[in-house]
């Protein structure tokens, strides 16, 4: 009952007002990971298994990403997302999230009262997109369900 307690009290409104777009940012990680991995490493056996066509896969991937900015340039990020913004920057070299977390933060609207707040992310953010290579991804290819389909999809 305790912790019943304790989600309604506590997490339950950081959740309510919170309103980053997790499903989206986990989408656009996908594809970035699977595209990523197409674009360095075009005849990894994994890639190959795909049979698709990576060339012109990076035109691709700026599409989505663009179309995420896109969706995002309506959205207002708020005191109550710099919390969770703040654990996932810095923690998104180990997750390979960090481009995604660069369209999101260079396209979503800044409330004025947060501005000081998020500039020190950003440097975070730069420094751990630095992290990054195609090893990275490569890791990360693992940990993406049915990445042939993505792919697949990515590429029509």
């Amino acid at each position: 009952m305790k912790v019943i307690l304790i989600y309604i009290t506590l997490i339950l409104p950081l959740i309510a007002e919170a309103k980053m777009p997790l499903r989206e940012l986990d989408s656009l990680k996908q594809i970035i990971i699977v595209s990523r991995v197409g674009i360095n490493e075009p005849t990894n056996p994994e890639i190959l298994k795909c049979q698709i066509k990576t060339e012109g896969l990076d035109v691709k991937l700026q599409a989505a990403k663009d179309n995420a900015k896109k969706s995002w340039s309506r959205q207002t990020l708020t005191k109550a997302d710099v919390p969770l913004l703040s654990k996932a920057i810095h923690s998104c070299a180990s997750r390979v999230t960090c481009e995604v977390y660069d369209s999101f933060i260079t396209s979503v609207k800044v409330a004025p009262e947060i501005e000081k707040q998020v500039e020190p992310l950003k440097i975070v953010l730069d420094q751990n997109l630095q992290q990054l290579n195609a090893d990275s991804y490569k890791t990360a290819f693992k940990s993406v369900k049915n990445p042939c389909s993505l792919l697949k999809a990515i590429s029509k």
